[in-house]
């Protein structure tokens, strides 16, 4: 009998979801509104390739200004500047920066490239520009399911954000591309029996879930911050939307 390592069969698996991934016609794609997102898809396999969402901090309002500018000023020196969070230092752009109040606050203080310095660091920047011209060359030859991760906080406001979504796919429809968008967020409760997956909007283009979790996603426990405490709930979710 043949037998074979969890280490061998891991890197068999994920050979397998890579040529599967690259065989398929549809992508999906992180638009924030941080890392949790693409963190998700990744470690469902589903994740297509990084954007300039994938590893920073945003909003939906934020990403509807960079579709429209072709993201054009995103990289733009006069824009960028330093910043901290904590004792992090982080970089920003102030020309996307203004955005309506329905977001958690850390995520509405500007474009932040979280681990990037694209001031400085000559690889970071030329990272980032592959990521811009992978959003730009975006055409009619894949399917694209954009999924974001609105972040609980106590102005949550769903049906803006589902009015946003539909205005963020114009930008693709208008070229003629399918696409959908896919929202997930979560609604804090105390009794672990009411731990569940709910589809709260559901539309040809856009659809949208609450997660029931009993604690939020922040923190310093990483299992909890990569939200891998829910991962059963989430994993129901790719596998509704795939």
């Amino acid at each position: 009998m043949i037998t074979i390592s969890k280490k061998i069969l891991k890197k068999l698996l994920k050979e397998y979801f890579n040529i599967k991934k690259k065989l398929s016609s549809t992508y999906y794609i992180s638009i924030g509104e941080n890392c949790l997102t693409d963190n998700v898809l990744d470690r469902h396999n589903v994740k297509s390739f990084s954007t300039p969402y994938s590893h920073g901090r945003s909003n939906l309002d934020y990403a509807i200004k960079l579709e429209r500018d072709n993201y054009k000023n995103l990289l733009k020196s006069e824009y960028l500047y330093y910043d901290f969070v904590g004792e992090t230092k982080v970089v920003r752009n102030k020309y996307y920066s203004e955005s309506e109040n329905i977001y958690n606050e850390i995520h509405q203080n500007g474009f932040e490239f979280t681990h990037h310095d694209v001031i400085e660091n000559e690889l970071a920047r030329t990272s980032y520009e592959r990521k811009i011209l992978r959003m730009q060359s975006l055409n009619k030859g894949n399917k694209l399911k954009f999924v974001y991760h609105y972040r609980n906080n106590d102005n949550i406001n769903l049906k803006l954000i589902i009015s946003k979504a539909a205005e963020f796919l114009s930008f693709y429809q208008q070229k003629g591309i399918k696409c959908e968008f896919v929202f997930f967020t979560q609604n804090i409760i105390s009794n672990k029996k009411e731990r569940s997956l709910m589809k709260i909007y559901d539309s040809r283009h856009i659809r949208g879930y609450v997660l029931n979790t009993l604690e939020n996603w922040a923190g310093d426990d990483h299992d909890l911050f990569w939200a891998r405490k829910d991962d059963d709930l989430l994993k129901q979710m790719i596998k509704e939307i795939k």
